[in-house]
C-alpha cells in the first residue's frame, strides 16, 4: 500500500503544474491532499479528466478558495476504503474541511489540514483545540476498531530545531512555538510515532515547506510540517517512507508511505 500526503495550495493550480504526471508515474494507491482551495463543482472537469485512474472524495471549506482536504483512491487497487467520514462532527473546523478520515481493511487513515495560527498568533488556540480534537479520535478509533492509526498531513509546526533551516529566529514564530511542539510531544507521549523520524533519526535539512521568497526552496531554507504519524503497530509494515523534494508544483513537496499490509 503506497499512500502520498501532499499540501498542493490550490488543486486547480497544481493541476497545470503537473500533478498527473506525478501521480502518474508514482502511482499512490491513496493521495491525501490538503489545502484543496476549490469545491467539486471548481475541478468537476479535473476529477473527470483523472477519472479512469482515481476516484475523489473531497472535503471543501465552505469558504471559497480556502483550506480543505480531498483523498484520492486509485481504481484497481486492492487498497480500497470501506468508507470514508468528512470531519469531526464539530461545526468549527468541519466548516473549514479539515478533516478526512478513511477505514481500510487494516488501517484507518485520518487526512488532516491543521490550521495555521497566522503571524499574529490569533489561530494557535483555534489550531491546539483541533489538534487534539484529531488526536482524541484517533485514539478512539485504534481502541474501538482494533486498527492501526496513519495521521497525515500538514501538521503546521516543525517539531524540533532539526525540523526547520533557522530554529532561533523562528522561535517566536507560529509553526515553531513552544506550546505547538509541545502538542507533537503530546502525539508521542500518547503512543503515535514520527514515521520519517523513527527512520531517519538525526538527519538534517529535511523539510516539506519553502517560501517562495528569496530562492528558499533552491537553497533549502526550509520547514518539515508534513508528517506520517502513526500507532506503534504499523511500524514493522513500513517499507520506506521518504519526502518528495524533486517534485515541485506547491510550496509543499509530496510526503510517500510504503507499507507491506
Amino acid at each position: 500500500m503506497r499512500i502520498a500526503s501532499w499540501n498542493v495550495n490550490g488543486l486547480r493550480s497544481v493541476s497545470t503544474k503537473g500533478f498527473d504526471d506525478w501521480f502518474g508515474v508514482y502511482l499512490p494507491d491513496v493521495i491525501a491532499l490538503q489545502e484543496i482551495k476549490a469545491t467539486e463543482t471548481d475541478v468537476m472537469h479535473l476529477l473527470e479528466k483523472w477519472g479512469n485512474s482515481y476516484e475523489a472524495t473531497l472535503f471543501p471549506a465552505e469558504k471559497k478558495g480556502y483550506s480543505g482536504t480531498a483523498l484520492l483512491f486509485r481504481k484497481g487497487s486492492s487498497c480500497l476504503p470501506l468508507h470514508v467520514k468528512r470531519g469531526l462532527d464539530l461545526p468549527e473546523f468541519d466548516s473549514e474541511g479539515r478533516l478526512l478520515t478513511a477505514e481500510f481493511e487494516k488501517v484507518i487513515l485520518m487526512n488532516g489540514y491543521f490550521p495555521n495560527g497566522q503571524r499574529d498568533h490569533s489561530r494557535v488556540d483555534y489550531k491546539l483545540d483541533f489538534s487534539r480534537k484529531v488526536m482524541k479520535e484517533a485514539l478512539r478509533l485504534h481502541k474501538e476498531k482494533k486498527k492501526e492509526i496513519i495521521i497525515t498531513g500538514d501538521l503546521n509546526t516543525a517539531h524540533t530545531e532539526i525540523d526547520l533551516a533557522n530554529p532561533k529566529s523562528n522561535a517566536k514564530t507560529t509553526g515553531f512555538l513552544p506550546h505547538e511542539r509541545a502538542f507533537l510531544d503530546e502525539m508521542v507521549e500518547n503512543g503515535f510515532v514520527d514515521v520519517f523520524r523513527h527512520f531517519h533519526p538525526g538527519k538534517p535539512e529535511q523539510y516539506t515547506w519553502w517560501t517562495y521568497r528569496g530562492d528558499c526552496r533552491e537553497r533549502n531554507i526550509g520547514w518539515r510540517l508534513d508528517y506520517f504519524f502513526s500507532t506503534q503497530g504499523l511500524l514493522p509494515k513500513v517499507t520506506k517512507v521518504e519526502h518528495q523534494t524533486q517534485v515541485a508544483g506547491s510550496d509543499h513537496c509530496p510526503i510517500v508511505l510504503d507499507l507491506e499490509l
